[in-house]
């Protein structure tokens, strides 16, 4: 290349920001003036420029590898970083094999209050000197971080299930019509329910740093559960001659999409969740057979990691961050109203009447069973609440009366 080419390439990059420390160690190490702005020229990045700086390249050996020339024995500068070393991670329960868990040792196991770094460096990597913002928005541990997420995620991977395979639906028998249609009902609203959740949680994922990986990894395996949870709900509808039914009620995960931060949108999650959760333990009393019974005990199993998730989170959210103990109470009403709105419609309430009742023909007695159940699930609501050292002020109207009946 000629000297007025490689000016006029120098010109392109007249914009690049170079750093005044990389300036500094160039001098240090003999480089000419304008051999940085040359490299950049020719097409290396400002970090390959920052790589040699760091391996100590001299002018000299610099100047001759952008003529074209060869290269010195490279000195491994890479291997010298100072990282911790000799560790040696060791499984501490042989049957769970070795863990994340584990894996927190020495330095490693330093999980930071709060977490600067925008890049996706792995916690306890040696960070370049350049790297470029990633996006994330959630650098503060006590927001997402619960402990219990480093064994729930071991539990969740070795806990999952098949829903083509675990679950026999060559048992099914024919059901009658209004059994059939209520069944297919409920189906359709949870399948709803559950694909809306994982797709939420996906798109707030890419917020949480990397430097809390346990919790991006364990809210991974909550986005596979709930997809095969909608995916097992729709089997259910479509296997046994009937059908999908109307679109569920959108009010409630109306609510969740309007959260702005991730505290709002746990607190309102944490409403549906633990409303969920009975509602699946309360399976063997709306199940038509053993193919629906063991399908509410697998969802209700997934359920219940990340209901102890949610509990776990909000009580080291409020210990960290107690100024914002008030604020829940916003975004819990929010999600009460929504909640009542959504049981309140003919389409959520009756199909589980007829379930509960036997038959559209015992819909009355369907009816009290239902309102026993919806106690029940304000009630273990509220108790889920005080778990998390959370005593819900102002507790909606209507769930008050549920809780008196």
């Amino acid at each position: 290349m000629s000297t007025s080419e490689a000016l006029a390439k120098m010109a392109d990059h007249s914009q690049v920001e170079i750093p005044q420390d990389a300036r500094d160690k160039a001098r240090e190490l003999k480089w000419d003036e304008g051999l940085i702005e040359l490299a950049l020229s020719k097409g290396h990045t400002l970090q390959e420029v920052w790589q040699a700086l760091r391996g100590n390249v001299n002018g000299e050996t610099a100047k001759q590898f952008l003529a074209g020339g060869s290269m010195v024995r490279p000195d491994f500068w890479w291997m010298k970083v100072p990282t911790e070393w000799g560790i040696k991670a060791r499984p501490a329960d042989k049957e769970m094999g070795l863990t994340i868990g584990d894996l927190n040792i020495g330095t490693y196991g330093d999980i930071p209050d709060v977490w600067n770094n925008r890049s996706e460096i792995a916690r306890g990597s040696y960070p370049n000197p350049i790297n470029e913002d990633m996006g994330y928005t959630i650098f503060e541990k006590a927001v997402i971080w619960a402990d219990c997420v480093v064994p729930l995620y071991e539990i969740a991977i070795r806990d999952r299930w098949i829903s083509s395979t675990d679950l026999r639906w060559a048992s099914l028998e024919v059901l009658p019509d209004d059994i059939e249609k209520a069944v297919c009902q409920l189906m359709t609203e949870q399948s709803d329910r559950a694909y809306y959740e994982g797709a939420l949680l996906s798109g707030w994922l890419p917020e949480i740093s990397y430097g809390y990986h346990e919790v991006k990894f364990f809210l991974s395996t909550v986005i596979y559960d709930v997809a095969r949870h909608c995916e097992a709900f729709r089997k259910r509808a479509l296997s046994n001659g009937g059908g999908l039914g109307l679109q569920a009620p959108t009010d409630f995960s109306r609510a969740a999409q309007e959260a702005r931060s991730f505290p709002e949108l746990a607190a309102i999650l944490f409403v549906q969740d633990s409303m969920l959760l009975t509602l699946f333990k309360n399976g063997d009393s709306i199940a038509q057979n053993q193919l629906e019974r063991d399908m509410y005990a697998l969802v209700a199993r997934d359920r219940q990691r990340l209901m102890d998730y949610h509990i776990e989170r909000m009580k080291h959210f409020l210990f960290k961050m107690p100024d914002r103990r008030e604020e829940q109470n916003l975004y819990l009403a929010k999600a009460e109203g929504r909640m009542v709105k959504d049981w309140a419609d003919p389409v959520v309430s009756e199909p589980l009447a007829i379930l509960l009742g036997g038959g559209r023909d015992k819909i009355e007695a369907g009816q009290a069973k239902l309102a026993e159940l919806r106690k029940q699930q304000v009630q273990q609501y509220v108790d889920d609440l005080e778990s998390a050292t959370f005593f819900r002020k102002g507790l909606n109207g209507r769930f008050q009366d549920m809780l008196k009946s």
